[in-house]
């Protein structure tokens, strides 16, 4: 992997696997089932399908690491997925792997940002963060939530600080009470939805982007595109052209898959470069197509 320089200095890989929301009990089977029966009407809630649920977290973990995929995506949202972070890389050196996790709505909601990193700390085994990021632009809350998360920083608890789900208009008026910009904003963005004004602005305030649902679930809409002769140029396939797609554009690409092969494959896109041509291509792929949530339209409770 390569490195990406954040605007405060900190460096952090290119490429980030995305752990997703999984299911964890201590209350026995019963305990288990009425989990598994939650997290599965979040999902559906979220993602319209549980084709991708990720049982398998363990070991998806040490697959990632063995290909040197080092950066983590998570979220106290997510079920256990901290926890099972925290269990599996406890044998690894602090400094081996990196960790981005969020503060959930349901703690921006009751003012509890500190509490939801130190809950966050705990479960994953280790006294910071690499990167700490609010989930969702909370109306009447989520300034102040950022102030919080500017002191968590001071304090060292984060090694830097972003956002996410932000539009141009929630940066704008964070600058008129933010004495720290963020670093990051992870957002939607594939082919089909390139956010070009807002990646844009991003890169003209030193801002970093992770994009997620980084390859739109492989959308069939992608098979009368570009996509496939450029994959059979290359050798590759068309999950890995999207990748190095947002590799050259700037993006940090949040991946997500239970099988190893893929994991394997998600990370051998460094061995060849689109041209410009081809970037453009791509890009112009868009059709503006928002496969989750948009920010400023919908139910912060839900999410």
């Amino acid at each position: 992997m390569n490195r990406i320089k954040l605007a405060n200095g900190y460096e952090i890989p290119d490429l980030c696997f995305g752990t997703g929301i999984t299911s964890y009990s201590k209350n026995g089977f019963k305990g288990i089932i009425d989990n598994l029966k939650n997290i599965i009407k979040k999902y559906i809630l979220l993602n319209k399908n549980t084709t991708n649920i990720d049982f398998n977290l363990p070991r998806c973990i040490r697959e990632c690491l063995k290909y040197d995929i080092k950066l983590f995506d998570t979220s106290r949202a997510y079920g256990a997925s901290e926890l099972y972070l925290g269990q599996n890389l406890k044998s690894y050196k602090r400094e081996d792997y990196f960790i981005v996790t969020k503060v959930s709505n349901s703690y921006q909601f009751k003012d509890a940002v500190e509490e939801c990193l130190e809950l966050s700390l705990k479960d994953l085994g280790t006294d910071y963060v690499d990167v700490y990021l609010l989930h969702w632009p909370v109306p009447d809350h989520w300034i102040k939530s950022w102030k919080v998360l500017e002191e968590l920083y001071k304090k060292g608890k984060c090694k830097s600080i972003g956002v996410c789900n932000c539009n141009i208009h929630h940066l704008e008026e964070l600058k008129k009470y933010a004495d720290i910009m963020p670093m990051i904003n992870e957002f939607e963005c594939h082919p089909l939805f390139t956010q070009n004004e807002l990646r844009e602005y991003c890169k003209n305030n030193n801002i970093q982007v992770m994009a997620y649902t980084s390859t739109a679930r492989m959308d069939s809409r992608f098979n009368n595109t570009c996509l496939g002769s450029i994959a059979k140029k290359y050798g590759k396939t068309v999950t890995q052209i999207i990748l190095r797609w947002h590799l050259q554009i700037g993006n940090i690409p949040i991946v997500n898959s239970t099988k190893p092969n893929h994991i394997k494959d998600n990370a051998n896109i460094y061995d060849f470069e689109l041209t410009e041509e081809e970037v453009c291509k791509i890009t112009a792929i868009n059709i503006n197509s928002r496969l989750r949530y948009d920010p400023d339209n919908c139910d912060f409770t839900k999410l």
